[in-house]
């Protein structure tokens, strides 16, 4: 079984959903607000009779439910990816170090989609649809979250850049020559 291949290609698809997901929550809402300033042809006339300030949150809601359920849906595929590198990475006995970082990533990724994700998602619920002067001290925690959220995303991608960096590091190792048989479970074709 080719360990380092299977784990190097779910950490690219987990950097890839990581990635996408972040790219594609910032581009809605930047889609949302310039479609709700200049809506095209025929939508433009049923949108003048809400009016654009009316106009500009509905659009900004409908981004909104978006992500939300984006970020739901890919924090459950980004915990099945990382507990499978984690539970690989183990039950393999391939890096001791890499193992760890996989935990921490699994915490990580715990905390974002169960502590982090829950609170954003229900507070941004709450102020829809409300004026930016009502309600300062809920925007404002619901801006550290947001904040908060987006310092652990950049853990997380941290980790799993060590994690790569340390697979790396070992395929590096093994072609120079520096394999001792006994410690690396993958070697069992050596005759030595």
């Amino acid at each position: 079984m080719h360990t380092r291949r299977l784990i190097t290609f779910l950490l690219g698809v987990w950097f890839a959903l990581v990635i996408s997901v972040s790219a594609v929550s910032m581009a809605s809402l930047q889609v949302a607000n310039n479609t709700a300033k200049s809506p095209p042809g025929e939508p433009a006339r049923a949108l003048f009779v809400i009016g654009e300030p009316m106009t500009e949150q509905l659009f900004r809601y409908i981004a909104s439910e978006i992500n939300r359920s984006l970020f739901e849906t890919s924090g459950l595929i980004e915990l099945a990816l990382i507990l499978t590198i984690g539970i690989i990475l183990f039950l393999q006995n391939y890096s001791r170090p890499a193992t760890v970082l996989a935990g921490v990533l699994l915490l990580a990724v715990c905390a974002s989609h169960f502590l982090l994700t829950p609170q954003v998602v229900s507070l941004g619920r709450i102020l829809d649809f409300r004026p930016a002067e009502m309600m300062v001290a809920e925007r404002a925690r619901l801006a550290r979250l947001n904040m908060f959220y987006g310092a652990l995303v950049a853990f997380r991608l941290i980790c799993g850049c060590a994690i790569t960096a340390i697979l790396l590091h070992r395929k590096s190792r093994r072609r120079s020559g520096k394999v001792d048989s006994i410690d690396h479970a993958e070697d069992g074709h050596i005759d030595g």
